[in-house]
């Protein structure tokens, strides 16, 4: 008789891991409260153009990360192309390659930049009280006081975390990810395209994928979980795609020691502020980012129409920018964010405009756990975590959700994934 997965969420998590159990003979269950799959990784059509649910059509190291090795391995139908150049700077009111920045460092802080370059791909990595000192600060002191170097990893980690700064252990292995794999890469239709061949794999495998079913309660003594509407579905593995804080709940707090709910309780979200753009005519600056230094909120953007025209209504560009929330105050956060924008695209009235503004906080947060946490792993047996509750250190938006699904799939046994270690 095959094992039973059931997994809770149909994020890009829930979905990859659902893929190779299926694969792997598991009988899988997915079941998903919304009416759609891929949560915060799908497409969201609005007035012809193909927005997202959450993130940026777009992979953090593109065709050679951790995600797109995982599709591989699955055989899926998905087209990753790596972005040319890896990125850009708006900077001093211009945009520019960003191995122009180098001019805004002095010979001795280029060759101390170099040689922490040279250590963190050599894994010499920060220890002890260095790792947890800040990341912005750890730089700081290792390359010198230059306001270009610590605006652009401001601007690094509001665009790729959703926050302006993390520990100094973060931001190594995210550079060492960085070099190791390369830079980013838009998704050939969107992220929707990702999801919707992992739903297909699942399915073609023998998995069931059920939408608006939303899960009450996690049985773990009778390995069963019950949906609001009383189905019950046992399982052999579960897994949870909807964070910890909320697989806690339905487990039951009292399944739980005192010291390991204090640790949950304070794990912190990141958030922040999209803005989709219609631009008038063809891309301005084609498969890249653009990291935005001397700007108030904005700290990045991309265009996902250079390589999918078809998420654009004719005649247009679409344009997504981001910040990380600073405040709470949102009707002030979205005027600078705004402002930021009309700095950036002086013309915007004439050339186009603010198609939608999305704000994720709260239940909807860009990550339920922001990078730099340290999450421990589920202390219940046969139930796992996946998704953006749990990537590994050093891992980037959805590269770390890969990262953390090749941790659960180890201890499963269903394969080795030792390189990807950061």
């Amino acid at each position: 008789m095959k094992p039973k997965a059931v997994v809770i969420g149909s994020g890009i998590g829930g979905l990859l891991t659902a893929s190779f159990l299926a694969k792997k003979s598991y009988d899988v269950t997915v079941l998903e409260k919304a009416p759609y799959i891929g949560g915060r990784f799908t497409n969201s059509n609005y007035r012809g153009f193909g927005l997202s649910t959450g993130a940026f059509h777009m992979l953090p190291q593109g065709e050679d990360g951790p995600l797109a090795h995982l599709l591989k391995l699955l055989n899926a139908d998905v087209q990753i192309v790596n972005s040319n150049p890896k990125g850009m700077i708006f900077y001093e009111g211009r945009t520019f390659h960003y191995r122009e920045g180098w001019k805004y460092l002095s010979f001795a802080e280029k060759a101390k930049a170099t040689k922490l370059l040279l250590d963190i791909k050599r894994n010499k990595l920060p220890k002890g009280n260095e790792a947890e000192m800040s990341g912005r600060e750890w730089l700081r002191e290792r390359i010198g006081d230059n306001e270009f170097v610590d605006l652009f990893i401001k601007s690094f980690l509001g665009w790729a975390d959703s926050v302006l700064d993390v520990p100094a252990i973060e931001l190594a292995k995210e550079i060492k990810a960085a070099l190791k794999w390369g830079g980013p890469g838009l998704i050939k239709g969107g992220c929707k395209a990702i999801t919707d061949e992992l739903a297909r794999i699942t399915v073609k495998s023998g998995g069931r994928i059920l939408t608006g079913k939303r899960v009450v309660e996690v049985d773990i003594d009778a390995k069963k979980v019950v949906t609001a509407e009383g189905d019950e579905v046992n399982y052999d593995v579960l897994i949870s795609n909807i964070g910890i804080k909320e697989t806690v709940e339905l487990v039951g707090k009292n399944n739980f020691n005192r010291e390991y709910l204090k640790r949950i309780d304070s794990l912190r979200p990141s958030e922040g502020i999209k803005y989709n753009l219609a631009l008038k005519g063809e891309p301005r600056i084609g498969n890249t980012v653009v990291f935005t230094l001397d700007t108030e909120r904005i700290n990045g953007y991309n265009e996902p129409s250079s390589l999918s025209p078809e998420l654009a209504k004719e005649g247009y560009t679409l344009v997504m920018l981001h910040h990380a929330l600073q405040s709470r105050n949102l009707k002030a956060e979205r005027k600078k964010g705004i402002d930021d924008i009309y700095r950036i695209f002086p013309n915007l009235d004439e050339e186009g405009e603010i198609l939608l503004i999305q704000t994720y906080l709260d239940g909807n947060p860009v990550n339920r756990v922001a990078s730099g946490q340290a999450v421990d792993e589920f202390p219940i047996d046969n139930v796992y975590i996946v998704g953006d509750a749990f990537r590994p250190p050093g891992g980037i938006e959805v590269e770390g959700i890969a990262l953390g699904v090749m941790r659960i799939l180890e201890k499963l046994g269903l394969g080795d994934f030792r390189e990807w270690h950061l």
